[in-house]
């Protein structure tokens, strides 16, 4: 078809305020999508350390470890011997399971060796109507072996306070070690040791209290991060798609031009 016929060819003029705008917005897109992709590698990394740690190093005899403690200790097994401090047991909020209200248990255990002489412990669930009765059975023969995963929880409140009270024992909203050494005697207020099997997937008994168990292996999973940068990168690809589309002009034939009232 001649150029006459088709209304002349499209050439490249960008306009002011569309051109000013997507060199307002490219940057900042940008620079999301870059903040985006830079935060999937340092959480790739960080997953791998979890690995690391959990699944290729054996398990922990003490918590007396040289050097940084939180790279040392965090996500590793841990098997330890000590005693329970079933007196300062404190309940986690009602939580449901099977059905039924009840709490997570957490309570100090007294550890032979190591910084502080006692670490917190996640033991596990416990329906309500079983809970005075389960730590009355503890006492009088406390847990003298732990079996689990440390994790470092010295980011929460430390001025936390229980949100509620159960007879004696304080009910918190979630297990804070830092909070809880304001009231509990040579606790370590950074740690939290997650009790139970090892096992993933396994189905749980709502007959045997507590419920106890972790899933094994934990692996967090850095994938929202992709997805978040792919669609930062991709907004500015539709920008600048969408500032091409609007910079583009047809140019007029000498015939076009030639018609009563055209502007040229």
């Amino acid at each position: 078809m001649p150029e006459s016929d088709s209304g002349g060819r499209r050439y490249f003029a960008p306009k002011l305020v569309p051109t000013l705008a997507m060199l307002a917005m490219l940057p900042v897109l940008l620079y999301l999508g870059t903040w985006q992709a830079r935060r999937y590698q340092e959480s790739s990394a960080r997953v791998d350390n979890y690995r690391r740690q959990h699944d290729d190093l054996p398990p922990l005899q003490s918590l007396d470890v040289a050097g940084d403690r939180n790279a040392a200790l965090h996500f590793r097994r841990v098997t330890l011997a000590g005693t329970a401090d079933v007196t300062n047991a404190q309940l986690l909020t009602a939580r449901y399971k099977f059905g039924q209200r009840g709490y997570s248990v957490v309570m100090p255990f007294a550890v032979p060796s190591g910084p502080h002489p006692k670490v917190l412990v996640l033991f596990g669930w416990v329906p309500e109507a079983q809970v005075d009765v389960w730590l009355a059975t503890l006492a009088s023969d406390p847990p003298r072996n732990v079996r689990g995963r440390v994790q470092f929880v010295n980011m929460l409140n430390p001025a936390e306070r229980p949100v509620n009270q159960r007879g004696p024992r304080s009910v918190w909203m979630f297990p804070n070690p830092r909070a809880m050494a304001s009231r509990i005697p040579g606790l370590d207020p950074d740690l939290l040791i997650e009790a139970g099997e090892q096992a993933s997937g396994a189905f749980v008994d709502p007959t045997r209290w507590p419920v106890q168990g972790y899933e094994y292996p934990v692996h967090p999973l850095p994938s929202k991060h992709v997805e978040y940068s792919a669609t930062w990168y991709g907004m500015a690809a539709t920008l600048i798609g969408v500032w091409i589309a609007l910079s583009l002009r047809r140019r007029q034939s000498a015939a076009t031009a030639a018609l009563p009232g055209s502007d040229g």
